[in-house]
């Protein structure tokens, strides 16, 4: 058996976790590989919201477990805020059905302090425009292997690592002329991190190698293709690699147990901080679209830009990370536009707009033509259509497509 990924094809906030608490409902296990809490996956459940930020979208299905991967990095406090406002709604998240893979690097206040100092040290030409959560600086440090991991938490000499950590954050700050980060601070994110996300972390070293061949998993993957640390519109990036192939390592997952990767995309574009949008529209159509889409950050509450579909980008993530197959995402917040537009190969075509997703039993025509363009243009199929917030909003347009192929 192979396993679907789950991943954005845009600039995130395409509606991945939808997407992953629809294919949960099927699956024992959902893993997260990549990110931290600058994603923000929104679940409705009977006009009742939820959102996730390091957990996964599987929380919502009772027998799923849900697995922070080694690629994630990981804020205790936020955390501990999200556990709270989960169990809260009535969600058990129990160490045996939330686990964390030992591998997982803690973020710290230092980390924050390390994000706003760049940024506010930045131009606002050089300004990434980032949710200043520390992902960054955690990533960083990370890479000069000095971070501190879940699995360390039990450690001895765990309190001397973050003291590193704290002296190699000072020695920065201190060079931009701003106030250093505090020790106690510190420890006392770490004293959180012990007594909340020790009983949660899992020690195996290929957790997955054995399970893949008999339950369905679903990998879940924060961000979106065109943010990859590699390959999306650099320096405008997120700090880790958003493509399905990564969930081999962000898991790790068996490289073999790797299946169909599944696109999201909305009907429009947006973005969140700078960077190129060459479809952005900075008129009353595209705060209309920003408004009746609810496009500001799950995560940081900012407004969203807004756009037309790239449909040129989206080519270019489909093939980057092989997708197999394009889930189309709020193009009811379209309904009532007279014409709608899509980039493609530098020229924007007009569609006619359509008054509302459905009709009968089948898609309205004009969009259902909008729809069939993205198909072909993409030379892969759109499988389903997010018709409106709910969970159950899903309009299945290829009913048989296999996730799970073996």
């Amino acid at each position: 058996m192979r396993h679907p990924i789950v991943v954005g094809l845009q600039y995130g906030d395409e509606g991945k976790g939808k997407i992953t608490d629809t294919l949960a409902r099927q699956a024992d296990f959902v893993i997260r590989f990549n990110g931290g809490n600058n994603a923000g996956h929104t679940l409705w459940l009977e006009g009742k919201k939820l959102v996730t930020h390091s957990v996964p979208s599987g929380v919502l299905s009772s027998h799923a477990v849900n697995f922070i991967g080694a690629g994630c990095v990981l804020d205790p406090v936020a955390f501990t805020k999200e556990l709270e406002e989960l169990v809260a709604a009535g969600v058990d998240l129990g160490p045996e059905r939330l686990k964390i893979d030992f591998r997982v690097h803690l973020i710290f206040p230092l980390h924050r302090n390390l994000d706003k100092a760049r940024e506010g040290s930045a131009t606002a030409q050089q300004s990434i425009g980032t949710t200043l959560r520390g992902i960054g600086p955690t990533y960083s440090t990370k890479m000069d292997r000095i971070g501190v991991r879940a699995g360390d938490l039990l450690e001895p000499d765990v309190e001397e690592r973050v003291e590193k950590l704290v002296r190699h954050a000072n020695f920065t700050l201190k060079g931009l002329g701003l106030p250093e980060t505090e020790l106690k601070e510190n420890l006392e994110v770490l004293a959180l991190a012990k007594s909340l996300i020790s009983k949660h972390v899992s020690r195996e070293f290929a957790p997955f190698y054995k399970s893949r061949a008999t339950k369905k998993c679903v990998l879940e993957g924060a961000q979106g293709i065109l943010l990859d640390l590699d390959h999306g519109s650099y320096p405008f990036v997120t700090s880790s690699n958003t493509l399905g192939a990564y969930a081999a390592v962000g898991t790790p997952f068996p490289l073999g147990g790797l299946g169909p990767v599944v696109g999201v995309a909305k009907a429009y574009l947006t973005r969140v901080g700078n960077g190129p949008f060459p479809t952005e529209l900075k008129n009353e159509t595209g705060e209309r679209i920003r408004q009746n889409g609810g496009e500001f950050g799950a995560t940081t509450g900012r407004a969203r830009r807004t756009g037309w579909l790239n449909l040129d980008e989206l080519r270019a993530g489909v093939q980057i990370a092989d997708v197999s197959t394009i889930v189309l995402t709020k193009s009811d917040v379209l309904c009532g536009e007279k014409e709608v537009f899509a980039l493609l190969d530098g020229e924007l075509k007009r569609f006619e707009g359509w008054p509302s997703l459905t009709e009968g039993s089948a898609l309205h025509p004009n969009f259902e033509t909008f729809v069939a363009f993205i198909e072909k243009a993409m030379g892969i199929p759109v499988c389903a259509i997010g018709t409106g917030p709910d969970r159950t909003d899903v309009y299945w347009r290829h009913k048989d497509y296999n996730f799970w192929p073996t």
